[in-house]
């Protein structure tokens, strides 16, 4: 069964179709009414969520009663399904947009565009996004608790609105039309997809790292990679290749091979990947290999190397079903990367500069010198990584900041701040990529006494413990959703609050129900990374037991307790007798330049903003 937010929908394909007709009888309608219909579906669909509609599937799986009204909203496109349909609005509102814009259309460019949307229909229909369930919940299932955050709220609609933008361009592009406006948002709205990800990652997940090489992560760089790509060339098979980037990230998020992004996979997620056909045919029959070698061609193939590389790596992954190591990435990389350093100051020039060449030899002997010395063991930027690890930082480091010192002689501002951006990313990356892997973390003991380490003052001052607010269906039984624990720290002079969050729902399912939720102290550009352990959940975990004895749930206490291999009676003696034991474990390390990361991130999309804003003059 569909649920009755499909009709409009329906209603604007036969529109579409009929608009398809009189197209190719030569009548263009400047405000297509299928784009109408779109949009009354698309509000129906949200407010199924925002109402409490359990009836549609993607409802009852992603969202419950007592989730808040941002994180309802948040659960319309945390399913397969639900994202494409969110994917499916914007670009058709982009598609209206453009159609009300232009006064006289190509025939063959409308057409697509009107086929495009009724690709996407199509493939949210087989992504179960009007799905219906065979019965009438008072409750859903609740939202995974990993996509409890605020980054939930930007990091997703930054992408759809970037997938939606980079197949229209590519739309475009496949009928020789280039709308350097379009282009531009959509290499910025890819561009914060990418860095949210990263933030989200970093302060979420606990693990202390912003980039580990996910194919949903490295499948997200490959339209950034081509966009990229084609500022520096302009060439219209680069914009083709982005609409098949797109739609192979959608297919690689929805397909099941991400260890970190498996909560909104669907059987039917690999249809995705037909949308991206044609346009990865028109590249390849549209590229050529230009003759003459310049900075800015250089730049172009450089970034096509990359993405060639990652794309690689991705498709053997997807073949095999294996995992991929994070060496691949990093070092199969580095060579188009230490190109695009090399070039980076004069990538607009129209040959090279003897001068520069000169200089760069230098800094290329400079460079394999101090990646000699740490391959011996003299330089160690960290001392828990590899030497393979440390002599190529030694390699990168004199290359970029040579490229760092060059860019700034270029005289537009906004090529500039990118370029900067660009330099001080790869610095700040290479300094804080090992802390990331492969430092160790450091644990200890806090109570109310404090404890003096690594010229560190942790304090524990408070530990508070919360009841669960909301309650979730399993199994057609209401259970309470999660409880919490928040330890408050000072560190030094600041205050800092770890969070750990014990799920019942997932508990009683089976799967992984400890969620710690680190905290983040700075100083200067470094960060000191401090999480509570998960297997530290002792106390969260008596306390849950209480919450469930004292308010006579004793059917899932005991359902708990057969889980936990526990003897009932015993249990119950315990949760008697506990009190918090005012102590607790934590475990941290330093990741240096960390917060240059996200200011060069910070300045890169700033620099496009500009660059927007002046071509638009």
């Amino acid at each position: 069964m569909l649920h009755n937010s499909v009709i409009p929908f329906i209603l604007s394909v036969l529109l579409l179709s009929y608009d398809i007709y009189l197209i190719r009888k030569g009548k263009f309608i400047r405000l297509p009414f299928a784009h109408i219909s779109i949009f009354v579906g698309f509000i129906i669909y949200i407010l199924s969520f925002l109402f409490n509609d359990f009836t549609l599937k993607e409802v009852f799986i992603h969202s419950s009663i007592s989730l808040g009204t941002a994180f309802k909203l948040s659960a319309s496109w945390s399913g397969s399904g639900g994202f494409i349909v969110w994917w499916l609005f914007v670009f058709s509102l982009i598609s209206f947009i453009y159609r009300f814009k232009i006064k006289e259309c190509n025939k063959n460019l409308c057409i697509y565009h009107n086929l495009m949307t009724i690709a996407l229909f199509i493939t949210s229909l087989l992504n179960d996004a009007f799905s219906t369930v065979d019965f009438y919940p008072k409750n859903g299932l609740g939202l995974n608790p990993l996509l409890k955050s605020i980054w939930m709220l930007f990091h997703p609609p930054a992408t759809f609105i970037g997938y939606a933008l980079g197949l229209f361009v590519a739309i475009n592009a496949f009928f020789n039309e280039q709308n350097k406006i379009l282009i531009n948002l959509a290499w910025i709205f890819i561009t914060i997809a990418n860095v949210l990800g990263a933030v989200w990652s970093y302060f979420t997940l606990g693990w202390g790292g912003y980039w580990a090489w996910d194919p949903v992560e490295t499948a997200l760089l490959l339209p950034w990679l081509i966009l990229t790509a084609y500022f520096h060339s302009n060439k219209r098979y680069l914009l083709a290749l982005t609409g098949f980037s797109v739609a192979f990230a959608a297919f690689v998020t929805r397909g099941g091979i991400s260890p970190l992004h498996g909560f909104a996979v669907n059987p039917s997620g690999f249809v995705i990947i037909l949308l991206g056909f044609p346009f990865l045919i028109k590249a390849i029959k549209d590229f050529r290999i230009e003759s003459k070698l310049t900075p800015t061609s250089i730049a172009t193939y450089s970034f096509l190397g990359s993405y060639s590389a990652c794309l690689v790596g991705l498709v053997y992954q997807l073949l095999f079903k294996v995992n991929i190591n994070v060496n691949y990435y990093n070092f199969v990389n580095m060579p188009f990367l230490v190109a695009i350093l090399s070039i980076l100051p004069i990538c607009r020039a129209k040959s090279f500069d003897k001068k520069y060449l000169r200089y760069l030899a230098v800094i290329y002997i400079v460079s394999t010198a101090l990646a000699f010395l740490a391959t011996l063991g003299h330089i160690k930027w960290c001392e828990d990584a590899p030497i393979y690890v440390n002599s190529a930082i030694s390699f990168i480091i004199p290359i970029v900041l040579f490229s760092f010192i060059s860019i700034l002689k270029l005289e537009r501002i906004e090529l500039k701040l990118i370029h900067i951006s660009i330099s001080l990313l790869v610095i700040a990356l290479s300094i804080s990529w090992p802390y990331a892997y492969y430092a160790n973390y450091k644990s200890v003991i806090v109570d109310k006494d404090g404890v003096h380490v690594d010229g560190l003052k942790f304090q524990l001052v408070s530990i508070e413990f919360r009841e669960p607010t909301g309650s979730v269906s399993i199994g057609r039984v209401e259970v309470p959703e999660e409880c919490s624990e928040i330890v408050k720290l000072r560190v030094n002079d600041a205050y800092a609050d770890c969070k750990i969050k014990l799920n019942l729902a997932w508990l009683l399912s089976g799967k992984d129900f400890i969620f710690s939720e680190p905290t983040v102290v700075n100083a200067g550009l470094d960060n000191y990374y401090i999480v509570i352990p998960s297997f530290h959940a002792f106390d969260l975990f008596m306390f849950t037991c209480k919450y469930l004895y004292e308010n006579n749930e004793t059917y899932i206490l005991k359902c708990i307790a057969n889980m936990a291999d526990f003897d009932y009676i015993k249990l119950v003696e315990s949760i008697e007798k506990w009190n918090p034991s005012g102590k607790v474990l934590i475990i941290y390390k330093r990741i240096p330049l960390i917060n240059l990361v996200w200011i060069s991130c910070a300045l890169m999309i700033f620099g496009e903003i500009i660059s927007l804003m002046r071509w638009r003059r």
